[in-house]
């Protein structure tokens, strides 16, 4: 009786080895015809071309706001103004550090103010 239950347990494992191998063939396989489909593109000359392109843009915007006169808000008084300009107007108010706190928190209030939303209709019910 031992050596039946040996034979008959070295039979019923054959069919699990086969499903497992046949498991890891067909992954195997998947992976193998999707290679392509999950590859990055490969960087060539004209990726290059268009990343030296978008670098010589940033930095000409960078450059451009860095040194030009520009109207951020009209209607709140902000405006862009060259580094060295600023660099000189903070300079100049700073010698006089009361006057110049003054004027900065002017300015914050200036920047950040949000008008009160207008009064709600009444309702037709009142």
């Amino acid at each position: 009786m031992n050596l039946e239950n040996r034979n008959g347990q070295r039979g019923s494992t054959l069919p699990y080895f086969i499903i497992i191998v046949g498991a890891f063939l067909a992954m195997a396989a998947v992976l193998w015809f999707t290679r392509d489909e999950a590859r990055a593109p490969l960087v060539g000359s004209d990726r290059a071309v268009l990343r030296h392109q978008n670098l010589a843009e940033n930095c000409a915007e960078g450059e451009a706001a860095l040194t030009s006169y520009a109207v951020v808000n009209a209607e709140k008084g902000i405006y862009q103004i060259p580094v060295d300009r600023a660099i000189e107007t903070v300079i100049r108010e700073w010698k006089q550090p009361q006057k110049a706190v003054e004027v900065l928190a002017e300015r914050v209030d200036l920047a950040t103010f949000v008008p009160p939303p207008p009064p709600e209709a009444p309702s037709e019910f009142e």
